[in-house]
């Protein structure tokens, strides 16, 4: 009965026991490292960039980097190959793999504008080029999913409409990257993620869901 009950698990989540995986990380992994990174900060006035600047954190924000991208990036290109089976995500793949590329550029190189002012210019460009192309990555997937089923994307389409409001809302009125920024497109990206499971990670379609 016990191994029956495992099959029957992992029939029903696709990749059985990572579904939990996910659940730990979009739940409580990514939000709880993220609010962590950003403490102490205004999140307004301030952003990660010029966190990392402080040597004391600068572990700290390189460890939010690999685990909040190495997360965003394989989740999303299980998705991707799930969503395949629907439609054509070429598109999506190509600017998955674009925004993984400006994110290790972006942490990987210094924000320091007195010292190197190439270098962090650089920095801001992959990592707005990042975040930009990752937010259309997965809004043309919200599109697709809208377009065979509205109902189910729908939702996906909403949170995506809003974050964006949000952050650009808060860009006019603090003239900068804000941190509250990156924390709500960081957040929407984990529950983009469990949605998007949910619809896309049985071979049968999104007309099922994996929990």
């Amino acid at each position: 009965m016990a191994d029956l009950a495992r099959m029957n698990f992992k029939t029903r989540s696709g990749f059985g026991g990572d579904i939990m995986v996910s659940v730990f990380f979009s739940y409580i992994i990514i939000p709880l490292s993220t609010f962590m990174l950003a403490r102490g900060t205004g999140y307004f006035s301030t952003n990660f960039s010029s966190i990392r600047t402080s040597l004391s954190r600068q572990g700290e924000f390189l460890l939010w980097s690999i685990i909040t991208g190495t997360y965003f990036f394989f989740s999303l290109r299980f998705i991707l190959f799930q969503a395949k089976k629907q439609f054509d995500i070429r598109k999506e793949l190509v600017l998955l793999y674009l925004s993984a590329g400006m994110m290790f550029a972006f942490v990987a190189t210094p924000y320091l504008p007195a010292r190197f002012p190439l270098l962090s210019a650089l920095h801001v460009f992959s990592a707005l080029v990042s975040t930009v192309v990752l937010f259309f990555c997965l809004l043309f997937l919200a599109f697709k999913l809208y377009w065979t089923a509205p109902g189910k994307g729908r939702p996906c389409l909403l949170l995506l409409i809003s974050t964006a409001v949000f952050c650009i809302s808060s860009f006019i009125l603090s003239g900068i990257i804000n941190t509250a920024m990156e924390i709500s497109f960081v957040l929407a990206c984990c529950l983009l993620i469990r949605l998007y499971l949910r619809l896309f990670c049985l071979e049968r379609g999104p007309d099922r869901k994996c929990l």
